[in-house]
């Protein structure tokens, strides 16, 4: 089965282990670049588990403190 993106269904489980389209490494594993560069342009946190910056915490899988600050 695929989904509109012709991915696997299987590549919609995030690396959180659910399965959503909001975290910036399924975006990024989706290939969805523009929406990231939307999410990360004023980053406010960080993914404890990828390091991905985020600008808001509901769009990493485990959001953290930005290192350095």
């Amino acid at each position: 089965m695929t989904d509109q993106l012709n991915k696997d269904v299987s590549d919609m489980v995030c690396t959180c282990g659910e399965m959503h389209k909001g975290h910036i490494c399924w975006l990024s594993q989706m290939g969805l670049f523009r929406e990231v560069q939307h999410l990360t342009d004023s980053p406010t946190i960080s993914c404890a588990k990828c390091g991905a910056k985020a600008n808001l915490p509901h769009n990493v899988c485990f959001p953290g403190p930005l290192e350095g600050k």
